[in-house]
């Protein structure tokens, strides 16, 4: 399963005093802290360099966006994990959105806002579902809140849009909000009770994961950072299948060319997520299916291993139930 990532938008700048780089450096350590993978716009300078340089100062792994024309100017940082280098402003906004499970705006300029502003108006068209957080340090975004707010009075926007930010001055604390998001129904939606249930409860992770034997053996995956195994898979982006999603994070972290044909469901387990916040659930749907090409580590996956049940042990909580259903039908050793 692949590793949680949050985008952090910030700025060029590190503006007046001292308290914007010292929450942004607090930002970056807590995300390294939690094994929450750092998807920023891949500069140097400004907060974009203090966030960037505390996740890596504690260990955490962090991914850099950047168009072609700042790396010219000699603007990128290439110290950090995986930098990746883009066309335009354009491809630079659309790649990070698509590489995070989440934001978070730091105090900035236009640049921030814009970017903030771009993520939020896709969430309020329905096109994603993710939190978005402002680190709201000392007041910094309480005029903006009150223009939102203000709209929302004068019927330009819905309540629910503005529903969707959250603010807090505390990086540890928006982590934890974050992680117990639940976002509100669409304006015109009548609300389901099962759903205002989930909304007070913490989140659900909904996981797609392939499970391969071989000799007795499962395939297990372990991320940079992680004291467990999982199985090889992730998270659907956009409009995905199963099939389809399942077919492209296996290639993406194994090289293992699934064949879409051959994909068939095999068990769907819940059970506490390991590594996120108290109560947080994952719902693991498991496929089994034929593919081409030998197992390697790809991206952010630092270990394959052929686990027998006796490992069960090394193994995330969601993948031993599915180790002993394996093991069950006497298809584990």
């Amino acid at each position: 399963m692949a590793r949680v990532r949050i985008c952090v938008f910030c700025g060029s700048s590190t503006g007046r005093g001292d308290r914007y780089v010292t929450a942004a450096r607090e930002l970056g350590t807590s995300l390294a802290r939690r094994g929450i993978g750092l998807v920023y716009g891949g500069a140097s300078v400004g907060t974009m360099g203090e966030v960037a340089n505390a996740a890596l100062d504690a260990g955490g792994k962090v991914t850099g966006v950047i168009p072609g024309q700042l790396v010219e100017r000699e603007l990128a940082h290439n110290g950090v994990t995986d930098l990746r280098v883009v066309s335009d402003m354009h491809e630079r906004k659309a790649l990070m959105a698509e590489l995070a499970d989440g934001f978070i705006a730091l105090p900035g300029g236009i640049g921030t806002l814009e970017e903030l502003f771009e993520v939020w108006t896709w969430g309020h068209l329905g096109l994603h579902r993710k939190p978005l957080a402002l680190l709201d340090i000392e007041g910094f975004y309480q005029p903006l809140r009150a223009f939102v707010s203000h709209m929302v009075g004068e019927e330009f926007l819905p309540t629910e849009s503005l529903d969707m930010l959250l603010f807090d001055s505390d990086p540890a604390s928006l982590l934890e909000r974050i992680g117990h998001y639940f976002p509100p129904a669409p304006r015109g939606e009548v609300p389901d009770p099962s759903v205002e249930s989930a909304a007070r409860t913490p989140s659900t992770l909904d996981v797609l994961a392939w499970v391969h034997v071989r000799h007795g053996r499962m395939l297990a995956a372990r991320t940079e950072g992680s004291d467990l195994f999982y199985l090889p898979g992730g998270k659907r982006q956009g409009g995905e299948s199963d099939v389809a999603a399942v077919v492209r994070e296996v290639k993406e972290e194994t090289s293992v060319r699934l064949r879409p044909e051959s994909v068939v469901p095999f068990t769907v387990v819940h059970e506490d997520a390991h590594g996120y916040p108290d109560g947080t659930r994952v719902r693991l749907a498991c496929f089994t299916a034929e593919g081409d090409g030998e197992p390697t580590e790809r991206g952010e996956i630092a270990e394959l291993a052929w686990l027998s049940h006796a490992e069960r042990a090394r193994c995330a909580p969601g993948v031993r139930l599915v180790m002993d259903q394996l093991a069950q039908r006497g298809l584990l050793e």
